[in-house]
This record gives C-alpha cells, sequence and structure tokens, in this order.
C-alpha cells in the first residue's frame, strides 16, 4: 500500500480539524475519484471494521501474539482493495482509500 503524510503546522491559535469525518472528506477531495474504504484512529483504535459490525469479535484490536489478530492495513488491502493511506499526524488518523 502506497503511504502519504498530511502535517499540518501552525504558528497562530489556530488547530487544524481532528475529525476523521472532516478528514475523511479532506482525502477524498485530494485524491478525487477514490473513496475512503476505513479508516483508523491512533489513540482510540477506532476504526471501520466490517467484522465488528456484523457482531463478529474484533480482530484488528487483539493482542498482537493472539491467533486471531488480524493487523488492520493488511486487512484493508486484502478485503477492502484499499491502495492509499493517508495520515494525519496531528490527529493520529489514517484514511485508507481505494
Amino acid at each position: 500500500m502506497d503511504a502519504i503524510e498530511f502535517s499540518l503546522s501552525t504558528t497562530s491559535g489556530y488547530r487544524a480539524t481532528e475529525s476523521p469525518a472532516d478528514l475523511r472528506r479532506a482525502s477524498e477531495t485530494l485524491f478525487h475519484p477514490m473513496k475512503m474504504v476505513g479508516y483508523w484512529v491512533g489513540p482510540s483504535q477506532d476504526h471501520l471494521c466490517p467484522p465488528g459490525k456484523l457482531g463478529l469479535t474484533c480482530p484488528h484490536v487483539l493482542a498482537p501474539d493472539d491467533a486471531k489478530f488480524v493487523d488492520y492495513v493488511s486487512y484493508v488491502e486484502r478485503e477492502l482493495d484499499g491502495v492509499l493511506d493517508v495520515y494525519f499526524p496531528h490527529a493520529s488518523v489514517h484514511s485508507y482509500l481505494s
């Protein structure tokens, strides 16, 4: 998967948005016609999880040494056809596009 990092800094009192929804719109606008197929919020581990939506145990937040653990980036590439990781370090948000 290709990766791009957008670092936003300012010398004023203003801050860039940290909302995953806003950052989704930004990444989809920058890389139109690509669409978001997944996201990962670093500190909270919030993410788009199809297995979790089906009521199954989320394999992405298990301990890495657990036999059922699945790396989220690998899952996005394999199952959701993700090809681009747009990372916003100020918000610790990854937006995966296809």
